[in-house]
C-alpha cells in the first residue's frame, strides 16, 4: 500500500490555519447606523406626517423612527416561543433542538437586565416560557390559554419582549395580535425578536430533500404548514399579515434576524421582506466559526442598512438568499438564538427609539425563488440600482468603498458563490461608470 504524505503543503497549512482562527460573531448593522437621533425638526414633520395621513417611500420623503430617550420600566415580562420540533430522524441531521422557549425566555430576560443595568435602571423580569407544539393556528390559541396564567403579570408590565424562532415567529406575531385584541397590551412597550422566523417558508423545495414521508400525521401537518408561507394568498400567510397589522398599529417594534448560514430557512424569509414599516427593524446574524466571506457579510449588511433606512433593496436579499444556504448538518438555523447580541438589538429598538404606529404596513408582491422564475441577468441590474439610489451615494458611500474593496479580493470556493462574483463582475465598472462622489457623511 503507498501511504501518502501527510506533510501540510502550503496551501493545505494556509486553509488549516484559516479553520482554526476564531471569529467573533457578528449581529449586524447596528441601530446607531441606521437609525439618526431625534430632532426637534423632524419630531415635528414626523408629526405633521402622521397627521395628514401623508406617506411616501421615495428618498427624499420616507418616514422613520428615531433614536430617543430611553424610557424607565419598572416591570418587565419575557415571553418565549420555540419553533418546530423535527423528528428524530431529522434531528440527526441537524442536531438535537436546545432552542426551547425556556431558553428564549431565559435569554431575553437576561438582554433586559443588561439593557437596564445600562440605562442606570432596577427592573424587576418575570420569565414566561410557552411550550406546545402544532400548526401555527392552533398554537396560537393553546399559548393564548396557557398566557392566561400570566395576566396580572402582562398587566403590570411596562415592557413585554416576545423572543421567537422560526415556526414561533409566525406564533408570536398572531399570539401579541389576540393580546392586544383582547385588550391586555394597552399601554406599554411591546417588542418581537424574530430569529430565523419563517415569514415566507423555508428554502424552495426543502420539503422533497426532508423526506415527508418519515413523519407523523401530527408532524407532517406541522412541516407542510411551514411551506404554506411560501404562497402570500394562503390562509397561514394572510392570517400572518392581519397579525402583523394589528401589532404594528398598535405600537410593537418588531426586529426580524437571519442567519447567513441558515439551512433551512433563507435570508429574505427571516427578514420578511415583502413586509414595510417603520416599526420593523432587520439585521443579521454571522456565526464566526462558519467563516463566511466577508464581502457576501458587508453586502448584505449594506442591503439591510438600505431597508432600515426605509428604502428598496431592489430584490437582491431574494436573489442571494439560495447561494448563501448552508449545509443540512451546519448550524445556521440553531446557532442565531445564542448570541446575546440578538437580543440587545431588538431590546434597544423597541424601547430607544419613537413611534410611528399610524402609517400603514405596506406589502410588496414577492414570488418565491424557483428554477421557473430565476433571472441570472436580475442580480447585477439590481446591484446597479443601489448604487443609482441618491441616499446610497450620499450617506452610504464608505459601506459601498468597504464592499468593493471586498469584492476585488475574495476568491469563492463553491459553485453557487463563484456564480455571484461573476454575476456581479460589472459592478466595479458600474461604481466607476456612475463616478461615484466621496462619502458625504462617514457612518
Amino acid at each position: 500500500m503507498i501511504q501518502a504524505d501527510v506533510s501540510p503543503t502550503k496551501k493545505s497549512k494556509k486553509h488549516k490555519d484559516a479553520n482554526q482562527i476564531q471569529y467573533p460573531n457578528l449581529v449586524v448593522p447596528k441601530i446607531e447606523n441606521c437609525i439618526a437621533h431625534v430632532s426637534s425638526t423632524t419630531a415635528i414633520w414626523s408629526s405633521i406626517s402622521r397627521v395628514t395621513g401623508w406617506f411616501s417611500t421615495s428618498e427624499e420623503e420616507r418616514i422613520q423612527v428615531q433614536l430617543t430617550t430611553p424610557p424607565r420600566i419598572k416591570k418587565a415580562v419575557a415571553i418565549g416561543i420555540h419553533g418546530f420540533f423535527p423528528i428524530r430522524m431529522v434531528r440527526s441531521i441537524i442536531g438535537e433542538p436546545t432552542g426551547t422557549s425556556v431558553k428564549f425566555a431565559n435569554e431575553a430576560a437576561l438582554g433586559i437586565q443588561r439593557w437596564a443595568e445600562q440605562q442606570g435602571q432596577e427592573v424587576e423580569i418575570e420569565k414566561i416560557a410557552l411550550e406546545g407544539e402544532g400548526i401555527v393556528l392552533d398554537r396560537v390559541e393553546n399559548l393564548y390559554r396557557l398566557l392566561s396564567n400570566w395576566m396580572d403579570h402582562l398587566h403590570q408590565a411596562d415592557f413585554i419582549l416576545v423572543a421567537a424562532h422560526s415556526q414561533g415567529t409566525p406564533v408570536a406575531v398572531q399570539l401579541v395580535a389576540k393580546l392586544i385584541g383582547e385588550g391586555h397590551a394597552d399601554s406599554k412597550k411591546i417588542g418581537i425578536v424574530g430569529m430565523a422566523g419563517v415569514s415566507l417558508g423555508p428554502f424552495y423545495g426543502l420539503d422533497q430533500k426532508l423526506v415527508m414521508r418519515a413523519y407523523t400525521s401530527f408532524e407532517s401537518d406541522s412541516l407542510k404548514e411551514l411551506f404554506a408561507f411560501q404562497n402570500p394568498d394562503s390562509l397561514q400567510a394572510r392570517r400572518y399579515i392581519e397579525g402583523l397589522r394589528a401589532v404594528i398599529a398598535h405600537g410593537v417594534k418588531i426586529t426580524y434576524v437571519g442567519s447567513v448560514n441558515d439551512q433551512l430557512v433563507p435570508l429574505y424569509s427571516a427578514l420578511c421582506v415583502h413586509v414595510n414599516h417603520p416599526h420593523i427593524y432587520r439585521a443579521i446574524y454571522v456565526d464566526g466559526k462558519a467563516h463566511s466571506p466577508s464581502f457576501i457579510i458587508d453586502l448584505i449588511e449594506l442591503l439591510t442598512k438600505v431597508r432600515n433606512f426605509g428604502l428598496s433593496d431592489h430584490g437582491i436579499i431574494r436573489d442571494l438568499s439560495d447561494s448563501l444556504a448552508g449545509t443540512l448538518t451546519g448550524g445556521g438555523h440553531s446557532n442565531i438564538y445564542n448570541d446575546p447580541g440578538v437580543y440587545d438589538i431588538a431590546i434597544k429598538y423597541s424601547l430607544e427609539t419613537t413611534d410611528i404606529p399610524d402609517i400603514p404596513v405596506q406589502i410588496e408582491k414577492f414570488e418565491v425563488p424557483m428554477p421557473s422564475n430565476y433571472n441570472p441577468y436580475h442580480l447585477p441590474w439590481s446591484m446597479r440600482g443601489i448604487l443609482d439610489q441618491d441616499f446610497v451615494r450620499t450617506h452610504l458611500m464608505n459601506d459601498v468603498k468597504k464592499t468593493l474593496d471586498k469584492f476585488d479580493i475574495w476568491n469563492p470556493e463553491s459553485k453557487p458563490l463563484k456564480d455571484i462574483k461573476y454575476r456581479l463582475s460589472a459592478i466595479k465598472a458600474t461604481a466607476a461608470d456612475r463616478a461615484l462622489p466621496p462619502p458625504a457623511i462617514a457612518e
